[in-house]
């Protein structure tokens, strides 16, 4: 069974809530880091396991001048969101993603209200240029232990119906063309089968995005993927449980048989190398 992992990155400082409210600005970029560092080195030593980093616009990386364009139906919120009084843009056009080793470029602005497009991108990216039967999609807050993981899929087999993660129910009274709630598993990590995956790319000038109920209405990524997986492909959710780390003196032992950590939206590198360390993995502390 062939995995690929698709990160999404960003050299971005985070303008969350907890993190404005707080005072503080945090960098993405750390966070990259410290995944490389950690669980996604792992990949080469297990095999049939490749991670890649998903962008948008990243200072100094130029798309080619070759670039090939095609027709979209994007709305995209350009550098700073809409919190800093921005206003979305109607895009028609753009370029096709491209990769630097393992970084894969989306020609999409990086900003949260963006991910969706952005994650669109980087999936057509992997099935041109990739051989595998899952995608898993994380964020750069969780940590993932590709040990465990491999082994889940392995009992899984390989399907075309695969959809899991840590379900949750998704409020969508809002959207009343959509039904009021949703079955969901949350964006810091989920996996796919290579045909939902396929379908969901194939018919991305169609598919009904889920919107924010927020004034930005922006596409909410993972409830959208649910929304396309479930209610119009048939998939079932495939449960799993994850671990909430918030600080690092919830780090112990009891970790270890864990295959999703996430970290809550806190941005702290402690918490992704302390994790690693409780599991019993050596690491090497390069940024």
């Amino acid at each position: 069974m062939k995995i690929v992992v698709l990160v999404l990155a960003s050299d971005e400082v985070c303008r969350c809530g907890r993190c404005t409210r707080a005072g503080r600005e945090s960098s993405y970029t750390e966070m990259v880091s410290a995944v490389r560092n950690t669980w996604a080195a792992e990949a080469e030593k297990i095999g049939d396991i490749k991670v890649y980093y998903i962008y948008g616009h990243r200072k100094g990386v130029d798309f080619p001048p070759d670039s090939k364009h095609r027709d979209v139906d994007e709305t995209w919120w350009p550098d700073g969101g809409p919190q800093h009084g921005f206003s979305p843009q109607i895009v028609t056009n753009k370029r096709r993603p491209f990769a630097i080793d393992d970084c894969i470029y989306s020609d999409t602005p990086e900003t949260r209200q963006n991910i969706y497009y952005k994650t669109i991108d980087g999936f057509e990216w992997l099935l041109e240029n990739e051989d595998f039967d899952y995608i898993l999609r994380s964020n750069c807050g969780t940590y993932m232990d590709l040990y465990l993981l491999r082994e889940y899929v392995e009992k899984l087999g390989k399907r075309d119906d695969v959809y899991a993660g840590r379900p949750g129910i998704y409020n969508n009274a809002h959207n009343p063309t959509q039904p009021d709630a949703i079955k969901f598993v949350s964006g810091s990590a989920l996996l796919a089968s290579r045909k939902l995956i396929e379908n969901l790319v194939q018919n991305r000038a169609s598919v009904d995005h889920v919107r924010s109920k927020y004034v930005d209405r922006t596409v909410v990524d993972d409830i959208t993927f649910a929304k396309h997986f479930v209610y119009d492909c048939g998939a079932q959710i495939i449960p799993w449980e994850k671990a909430d780390v918030t600080s690092v003196s919830q780090i112990s032992s009891r970790l270890k048989n864990k295959m999703q950590c996430y970290f809550c939206h806190t941005i702290d590198t402690e918490l992704m190398y302390g994790v690693h360390e409780a599991k019993g993995l050596s690491t090497k502390r390069v940024e």
